[in-house]
Protein backbone atom coordinates (compact mmCIF):
# COMPACT_ATOMS: atom_id res chain seq x y z
CA UNK A 1 0.00 0.00 0.00
CA UNK A 2 2.56 2.30 0.80
CA UNK A 3 4.36 1.75 -2.58
CA UNK A 4 1.34 2.62 -4.22
CA UNK A 5 1.13 5.72 -2.19
CA UNK A 6 4.35 6.48 -3.59
CA UNK A 7 3.71 5.71 -6.83
CA UNK A 8 0.62 8.42 -6.82
CA UNK A 9 2.90 10.90 -5.70
CA UNK A 10 5.70 10.52 -8.21
CA UNK A 11 2.98 10.59 -11.03
CA UNK A 12 1.33 13.70 -9.61
CA UNK A 13 4.75 15.60 -9.04
CA UNK A 14 6.07 14.56 -12.61
CA UNK A 15 2.81 15.99 -14.45
CA UNK A 16 2.96 19.16 -12.34
CA UNK A 17 6.06 19.99 -13.26
CA UNK A 18 5.01 19.09 -16.86
CA UNK A 19 2.50 21.66 -16.57
CA UNK A 20 4.82 24.40 -15.67
CA UNK A 21 5.65 26.94 -18.52
CA UNK A 22 8.87 26.76 -19.86
CA UNK A 23 10.72 30.96 -19.33
CA UNK A 24 10.95 32.79 -22.17
CA UNK A 25 12.93 32.04 -24.96
CA UNK A 26 12.65 36.15 -26.35
CA UNK A 27 13.39 39.54 -24.97
CA UNK A 28 10.18 40.65 -25.14
CA UNK A 29 8.32 37.25 -24.09
CA UNK A 30 10.32 38.03 -20.99
CA UNK A 31 9.48 41.28 -20.46
CA UNK A 32 5.95 40.58 -20.62
CA UNK A 33 6.34 37.41 -17.60
CA UNK A 34 8.28 40.54 -16.14
CA UNK A 35 5.29 42.77 -16.10
CA UNK A 36 2.93 39.96 -15.16
CA UNK A 37 5.22 39.25 -11.81
CA UNK A 38 5.11 43.42 -11.56
CA UNK A 39 1.20 43.29 -11.69
CA UNK A 40 0.96 40.44 -9.26
CA UNK A 41 3.24 41.89 -6.94
CA UNK A 42 5.80 38.92 -6.93
CA UNK A 43 8.47 40.92 -6.13
CA UNK A 44 10.87 37.84 -5.74
CA UNK A 45 10.41 36.44 -9.60
CA UNK A 46 10.64 39.84 -10.54
CA UNK A 47 13.76 40.87 -8.88
CA UNK A 48 15.04 37.40 -10.58
CA UNK A 49 14.46 38.90 -13.97
CA UNK A 50 17.10 41.82 -13.73
CA UNK A 51 20.12 41.48 -14.91
CA UNK A 52 23.38 40.72 -12.53
CA UNK A 53 24.48 44.00 -12.40
CA UNK A 54 20.77 45.53 -11.59
CA UNK A 55 20.60 42.85 -9.09
CA UNK A 56 23.43 43.72 -7.53
CA UNK A 57 22.96 47.29 -7.36
CA UNK A 58 20.06 46.57 -5.55
CA UNK A 59 21.38 44.09 -3.13
CA UNK A 60 24.46 46.51 -2.19
CA UNK A 61 21.41 49.46 -1.51
CA UNK A 62 19.69 46.83 0.17
CA UNK A 63 22.82 45.66 2.69
CA UNK A 64 23.65 49.30 3.21
CA UNK A 65 20.26 50.31 4.46
CA UNK A 66 19.86 47.54 6.34
CA UNK A 67 23.17 47.92 8.27
CA UNK A 68 22.31 51.63 8.18
CA UNK A 69 19.06 51.48 10.24
CA UNK A 70 21.15 49.37 12.75
CA UNK A 71 18.81 45.79 12.00
CA UNK A 72 15.29 47.94 11.82
CA UNK A 73 14.91 47.39 8.18
CA UNK A 74 15.25 44.13 6.95
CA UNK A 75 18.08 43.05 3.95
CA UNK A 76 15.52 42.31 1.46
CA UNK A 77 16.39 43.64 -2.04
CA UNK A 78 13.36 42.11 -3.84
CA UNK A 79 11.13 44.19 -1.59
CA UNK A 80 13.60 47.10 -1.86
CA UNK A 81 13.05 46.88 -5.99
CA UNK A 82 9.43 46.18 -6.24
CA UNK A 83 7.64 47.20 -3.45
CA UNK A 84 4.69 49.20 -4.12
CA UNK A 85 1.89 50.64 -2.97
CA UNK A 86 0.36 51.17 -7.15
CA UNK A 87 -0.51 48.55 -9.80
CA UNK A 88 2.24 48.50 -12.44
CA UNK A 89 1.06 50.33 -15.64
CA UNK A 90 -0.48 48.24 -17.73
CA UNK A 91 1.69 47.28 -20.97
CA UNK A 92 -0.28 48.29 -24.67
CA UNK A 93 2.56 47.24 -26.40
CA UNK A 94 5.78 45.83 -26.62
CA UNK A 95 8.19 45.79 -29.61
CA UNK A 96 11.31 44.39 -30.21
CA UNK A 97 13.43 47.69 -32.37
CA UNK A 98 17.09 46.45 -31.99
CA UNK A 99 18.54 42.78 -31.04
CA UNK A 100 21.19 40.61 -30.91
CA UNK A 101 22.34 37.65 -29.49
CA UNK A 102 23.36 39.60 -26.01
CA UNK A 103 20.91 42.84 -26.37
CA UNK A 104 17.81 43.96 -27.44
CA UNK A 105 16.04 47.43 -27.24
CA UNK A 106 12.25 47.21 -26.64
CA UNK A 107 9.73 49.74 -27.20
CA UNK A 108 7.34 49.59 -24.53
CA UNK A 109 3.97 51.61 -24.77
CA UNK A 110 2.39 51.69 -21.54
CA UNK A 111 -1.11 53.55 -20.38
CA UNK A 112 -1.14 55.80 -17.36
CA UNK A 113 -4.80 55.03 -16.41
CA UNK A 114 -6.67 51.78 -16.28
CA UNK A 115 -7.52 50.49 -19.65
CA UNK A 116 -10.85 51.01 -20.96
CA UNK A 117 -13.39 48.11 -21.66
CA UNK A 118 -12.29 47.01 -24.67
CA UNK A 119 -8.50 46.85 -23.47
CA UNK A 120 -7.26 49.85 -25.51
CA UNK A 121 -5.27 53.29 -23.70
CA UNK A 122 -7.63 56.48 -23.73
CA UNK A 123 -6.26 58.90 -26.55
CA UNK A 124 -3.21 60.92 -24.86
CA UNK A 125 -2.63 58.52 -22.06
CA UNK A 126 0.11 56.42 -23.64
CA UNK A 127 3.60 56.97 -22.69
CA UNK A 128 6.61 55.44 -24.68
CA UNK A 129 9.59 54.08 -22.89
CA UNK A 130 12.84 52.03 -23.63
CA UNK A 131 13.80 48.72 -22.24
CA UNK A 132 17.25 47.18 -22.48
CA UNK A 133 17.09 43.57 -22.05
CA UNK A 134 20.67 41.51 -21.74
CA UNK A 135 21.10 37.71 -22.35
CA UNK A 136 22.99 36.04 -19.33
CA UNK A 137 23.56 32.67 -18.66
CA UNK A 138 21.41 31.49 -22.17
CA UNK A 139 18.50 34.15 -20.95
CA UNK A 140 17.52 37.54 -20.89
CA UNK A 141 16.65 39.90 -18.11
CA UNK A 142 15.69 43.00 -17.54
CA UNK A 143 18.21 45.96 -16.85
CA UNK A 144 17.67 48.96 -14.90
CA UNK A 145 19.51 51.34 -16.27
CA UNK A 146 19.70 54.42 -13.58
CA UNK A 147 21.45 51.02 -11.54
CA UNK A 148 24.12 50.08 -13.23
CA UNK A 149 25.07 53.41 -15.86
CA UNK A 150 28.04 55.21 -13.99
Amino acid sequence: MKTLRMRTLLVIAVVLSGCQKAPPTTPDGTFRVFTEALKKQDAKTAFSMLTQKSRSAIEAQSKALAEASKGTVKDEPALLAFRTPSQASPVVSITVSQSDDAKAVLEVKTCRVTLDASGACPAGADVQERVTMMKEAQRWAVELPELVTP
